[in-house]
């Protein structure tokens, strides 16, 4: 095997378990917050770093709570889900990069295999930014609403 596809290869697995594990590790969305709950309080959690943005009490602000969590919910869902798609789109892009693993070579030129991916991630991204700029808006509502 080629060292450029092995190197390819290697950075792509790192970025990839470097989104994995501050996801499943620090609860990480691109929303930035996260929340904690043990029964009668919820705290905010804000960053990487988890950094308490506020300590509520549920009896409180039931409702608002409720909105927020299933703010962010809807957010770290989302993010999951690209991350799955992020992972497939690796072979694509794989492929495009280096001509000589493309499948489909007597079928298919290089050159529409490369703009057939590019369409693929760029309808893919030009489809989910704009939920995402929604949920994550929807998110900082909620919590500026709650902290004020």
């Amino acid at each position: 095997m080629n060292k450029k596809i092995i190197a390819f290869t290697l950075v792509y697995a790192v970025i990839m378990a470097a989104l994995l594990f501050i996801t499943l590790n620090y609860n990480w969305n691109p929303s930035g917050y996260s929340y904690e709950s043990d029964g009668s309080t919820v705290v905010i959690k804000e960053g990487l770093g988890q950094n308490e943005a506020a300590e509520l009490d549920i009896a409180e602000n039931m409702s608002e709570i409720l909105l927020l969590q299933t703010a962010i919910q809807n957010v770290e869902s989302h993010w999951q889900v690209d991350l799955v798609v992020i992972s497939l789109f690796f072979p694509l892009i794989l492929f495009s990069v280096f001509k000589e693993t493309q499948p489909f070579k007597e079928q298919l030129p290089h050159n529409w295999f490369v703009w057939i991916t590019i369409g693929i991630i760029a309808i893919y991204a030009v489809a989910t930014v704009p939920s995402y700029i929604g949920e994550i808006q929807s998110v900082h509502e909620r919590v500026n609403a709650l902290i004020k």
